[in-house]
């Protein structure tokens, strides 16, 4: 039960409860003062009694001991001294009782009892005698108004007290039992122990902060996995063109070379293999400054059209030096502006367009268009749209090419670490855009982002 209907119960008890128990007070007083003496009724006593008296003076009779206390003990005895009716122990019905022993008996339990003879029933046959009785300590009790008061007060105070005793200490149990079981589990992800599932009973707000645990605990676990297949990637990637600036600087060095021309060879191949390290290098802090997120607190607006304008430029031309071709298309107002980081976004599409450039054949075609258009939502977004005409990703790799260090099958003997359309993917999603990819193997692939605009 959740902690928070726990705490409703609690309030509504405090004020049901008292009410409760004083109604049953009330209905128990009531009761207690509604008791009466069941006197039988005129046709149950007239064959006992011979008709010594009749009907009417029954009925007041039966009026007289009704108005008299609950504790109050009657024996009825008719003009004949016939016992007609008794409470009293000692006296049956139907038994003659003489004056004398009748006063006999009162003498011998006057120590415990108070007597008293009426006869409140006159007829022509003669009067009705009532013996009448009460304990000593019944009578000689006191008077207290304030009792019935003093004892409702004590009684609801004690329900009010039971109840909420019994819930504060349901309450605190359900409380301490998640918050230890909580605590236990923060001290084994704490200490790296993140195989093990979070599990706490019940079902208050606390026992609900275990899903939110187990969630922190798989994304820790990821982050732990993912920070492992950084480093051996990296390090992978890494030593390959070390060890071979390693062995050509040695070979120099020990004099392997055979002439100048062999000499300039290897060193332009170390040129070669340092330019891949920096490259790597470059993507790697691309990589983690995407991922730390600070650069993101100092992005300005700045007009996007002239930006892209400009990239694209340099892009045709690399294009022409590489034998194929490029086209660019930038339908944006001059004014249109947005907040990003031109060195990061300048760095994600030349990731894609030199892919794109690399992988189309001599004389294919990549393409480059921009235009704004409207959402399902409404809203307003600029559309960047990069294609080309090469031979298109298969259905399999396709959600995989923005994973880190995923090298598809046709990069495998490219250089590079993996880490392009990953970086590519993190510095479009940390400037609050999206990216997708299509493709279709034989026809070319796309890559779209779109820019909200705010």
């Amino acid at each position: 039960m959740k902690i928070r209907s726990q705490f409703y119960i609690l309030v509504f008890g405090i004020v049901v409860v008292p009410l409760l128990a004083f109604a049953g007070l009330l209905a128990m007083q009531g009761g207690r003062e509604s008791s009466v003496v069941q006197v039988p009724g005129y046709d149950e006593v007239a064959a006992l009694a011979g008709g010594s008296f009749d009907r009417a003076s029954w009925e007041r009779l039966a009026d007289y001991m009704a108005h008299k206390p609950p504790t109050m003990e009657f024996t009825v005895l008719d003009p004949e001294r016939r016992v007609v009716f008794s409470t009293i122990s000692g006296h049956k019905v139907g038994d003659l009782v003489s004056d004398e022993a009748l006063l006999g008996y009162m003498r011998e339990t006057s120590g415990d009892y108070f007597y008293q003879i009426d006869s409140p029933v006159r007829s022509s046959e003669g009067g009705l005698l009532v013996l009448t009785r009460i304990e000593r300590s019944e009578r000689l009790r006191p008077p207290n108004p304030f009792n019935r008061f003093f004892t409702t007060f004590a009684v609801l105070l004690a329900a009010l007290f039971l109840f909420s005793a019994g819930m504060a200490v349901l309450i605190a149990r359900s409380i301490t039992q998640s918050v230890l079981a909580l605590d236990a589990a923060t001290r084994r992800i704490a200490a790296g122990e993140l195989e093990r599932t979070v599990e706490v009973r019940g079902s208050n707000e606390i026992t609900s902060l275990a899903s939110s645990l187990n969630a922190m605990r798989l994304a820790l676990k990821d982050d732990l996995a993912r920070r492992s297949r950084f480093i051996m990637g990296v390090t992978h990637d890494l030593k390959t063109p070390l060890a071979l600036i390693k062995g050509y600087a040695e070979a120099i060095g020990d004099g392997m070379d055979d002439g100048a021309g062999t000499r300039e060879r290897y060193v332009g191949i170390i040129g070669a293999k340092v330019d891949q390290l920096a490259g790597m290098i470059d993507d790697l802090i691309d990589f983690v400054k995407v991922d730390s997120g600070e650069w993101r607190e100092r992005l300005e607006l700045k007009p996007l059209a002239p930006f892209l304008r400009g990239l694209c430029r340099r892009l045709e031309a690399d294009a022409v030096l590489l034998g194929r071709r490029a086209e660019s298309s930038i339908d944006l107002p001059d004014d249109l502006a947005v907040p990003f980081d031109e060195r990061l976004i300048t760095r994600a599409i030349e990731n894609i367009v030199n892919n794109a450039l690399r992988y189309t054949e001599p004389g294919g075609l990549v393409r480059v268009s921009a235009r704004v258009e409207r959402g399902g939502d409404g809203g307003e977004r600029v559309a960047l749209e990069i294609s080309d005409d090469g031979p298109g990703i298969g259905d399999g790799e396709l959600p995989l090419i923005f994973d880190p260090f995923y090298r598809g099958s046709g990069s495998r003997r490219e250089q590079g670490m993996g880490l392009g359309l990953s970086v590519v993917k993190g510095v479009v999603e940390s400037h609050g855009w999206a990216l997708s990819a299509r493709s279709e193997p034989g026809r070319g692939s796309a890559f779209r982002i779109e820019a909200p605009l705010r």
